[in-house]
């Protein structure tokens, strides 16, 4: 009876096991330019603050690999199975190719992260699409490389997406007055983009060339909105103090350039009176937990704070989003990811690839920055 019941939990064990789902080994391939052949002692010792680290290309995108290290812990923790192929990749053509004609490595490639140049991006994305592989570049605006492959992903939103969001913002209010400002005559190619859309989509509004106009334009009892597309300090000064002082009983949102916030010149009280917003291709709320968790992580593993401006975020959320899409098998309706400083969100292009098409609009209120939230 024993030697019976032992058979019985045996066979059952090897059943249960045999019923358990395999997870199938994915494979990432980072194509990053590390500049490692131009590291050496002389460019280490150059570094005499944290600021100089930055006029060195090999050290550059390392924030990005190590947050993307913290990610591939996480998965090494769960212990699912992916095998991550890294490759030095520049402007150096020659060397992508060799790379990319590799048929044992690209026949078991499942995402592409990389390359960050322009060019050598074009070129990858061809054989990506040859072999059927979904490749990602970070950081483009350039939407041509969308074109006739549909394995590509944009994570950077072109700037066409930006007066669609103000134009939702200004629907808000029952009465709203939309004033677009340049401070020089020279043809702006974002305020161009703004002028086209509302156009297009039959929305009022005033263009000036002058802060004066500003002040004249303004409407009372409406939500006028004010968009910025200069960076000149000194107005950006002037411009202020009239906003502030001279049509103080106006209700005004202020969209600005996010180099505004970078100005040594603007005075920060005015941030919140001026109602500031602006956007941002990325940005990072300090107090959400799930940030503050990679943040421990990434400070228990390299003894240093990840920033923005070193691309720990980002190569951290990339990683995760993509590994997610290589388990899903591309669908993107199935990745589930909370990224930590991109909104992401992707629309198919017709007769091409993927675009994210979520920015951050952001603004200044009491002191912090927050997200606007439709």
């Amino acid at each position: 009876m024993k030697k019976v019941l032992t058979f019985c939990l045996l066979a059952l064990a090897v059943f249960s096991l045999s019923a358990q789902p395999t997870v199938e080994k994915k494979t990432i391939l980072f194509l990053i330019p590390f500049y490692s052949n131009e590291y050496n002692s002389t460019a280490a010792t150059s570094v005499r603050s944290s600021n100089d680290i930055y006029s060195i290309n090999s050290f550059l995108l390392m924030g990005f690999w190590a947050g993307a290290k913290v990610a591939l812990d996480e998965y090494a923790e769960q212990n699912i199975p992916l095998e991550i192929i890294v490759k030095d990749v520049t402007e150096d053509e020659s060397k992508l190719i060799s790379i990319m004609e590799d048929e044992n490595l690209m026949e078991r490639v499942d995402v592409i992260i990389g390359p960050f140049f322009s060019k050598p991006f074009g070129l990858a994305a061809k054989y990506a699409k040859k072999y059927g592989i979904p490749i990602v570049n970070p950081f483009t605006n350039r939407r041509d490389i969308l074109n006739n492959n549909e394995y590509v992903y944009k994570l950077t939103p072109t700037i066409s997406i930006r007066p669609a969001m103000i134009a939702y913002q200004a629907e808000r209010y029952p009465q709203h007055n939309i004033i677009l400002y340049e401070d020089t005559a020279i043809k702006n190619t974002e305020q161009s983009i703004y002028i086209q859309y509302f156009k297009e989509n039959n929305i009022p509004f005033t263009h000036v060339q002058s802060q004066s106009q500003i002040i004249n334009n303004l409407q009372t009892g409406a939500n006028n909105i004010i968009l910025t597309f200069g960076s000149n300090t000194a107005k950006i000064m002037v411009l202020s103090r009239d906003l502030l002082y001279k049509a103080k009983n106006e209700d005004i949102i202020l969209v600005v350039p996010d180099e505004w916030l970078e100005s040594n010149t603007y005075d920060v009280e005015y941030y919140s009176k001026l109602n500031l917003h602006f956007f941002s291709n990325y940005f990072v709320d300090y107090s959400d937990p799930e940030t503050q968790i990679f943040i421990q992580k990434y400070k228990d593993k390299y003894k240093s704070i990840p920033t923005m401006d070193n691309y720990a975020f980002q190569g951290y959320d990339i990683t995760r989003y993509f590994i997610e899409l290589a388990r899903n098998d591309g669908d993107i309706d199935r990745v589930k990811i909370n990224a930590l400083s991109y909104p992401l969100s992707f629309d198919k292009v017709k007769d091409g690839g993927y675009e994210n098409v979520n920015v951050h609009f952001l603004e200044i209120f009491n002191d912090e920055i927050r997200t606007v939230i439709f």
